[in-house]
């Protein structure tokens, strides 16, 4: 499982700046630290689906430094509950009985515990000291989904409701790789549904 999803990722990172034929400014554009701005790459090879997100933590939590206060601690943890809940979070096509075999959520500022499964109000107590003596950094969260279908052939798309959870969250910019070829699109708040 863990050559598949290498295999898959240096696939994305061969395919995917292929799949941005776009004049220079708007790549740039694409790429840059844009509030309510996300990527998602999502690839398939056989009845293996993997799904990355990168998005600023303020468009998922409303700020991209650690969290200060229990307030934003619990800000986190609710960030990481729906992003865990991938029935609510990506719907797919329901004949390719698709099943989440797991989640990573990752944040160079965000302590670890804070993003697990089972993060309680005890984790990151200690956050508050090492926070505020460093200067506030803008940075992002990447969250990676593994999954397993059942039926591939009967996947057609899937519906992303990240914008629904979060509501800071205007655009996404979309890449797919998969049997039947690359695409990308650009999801928004009206155009929730990721075809190929």
């Amino acid at each position: 499982m863990r050559r598949v999803m290498h295999f898959m990722r240096l696939i994305l990172i061969a395919v995917i700046p292929s799949l941005i034929s776009v004049p220079m400014t708007s790549a740039h554009e694409s790429t840059a630290h844009v509030h309510g701005r996300a990527t998602l790459e999502v690839a398939i090879e056989g009845g293996s689906v993997q799904i990355s997100l990168d998005s600023p933590l303020d468009s998922l939590v409303g700020f991209e430094r650690a969290p200060r206060n229990e307030k934003e601690r619990q800000l986190v943890r609710e960030m990481s509950r729906k992003l865990r809940q991938s029935d609510h979070t990506f719907i797919f096509t329901p004949q390719s009985q698709c099943r989440l075999e797991s989640v990573q959520l990752e944040s160079a500022v965000i302590e670890p515990g804070l993003l697990a499964a089972d993060s309680d109000s005890n984790v990151g107590k200690d956050l508050d000291r090492s926070s505020t003596n460093s200067p506030d950094v803008h940075s992002e969260l990447s969250a990676t989904w593994h999954f397993q279908c059942a039926v591939p052939e009967s996947l057609q798309g899937i519906k992303v409701s990240l914008f629904q959870h979060f509501p800071s969250l205007k655009r996404i910019d979309a890449a797919v790789v998969g049997p039947k070829g690359q695409s990308r699109t650009r999801l928004s708040p009206k155009s929730t549904l990721l075809k190929w």
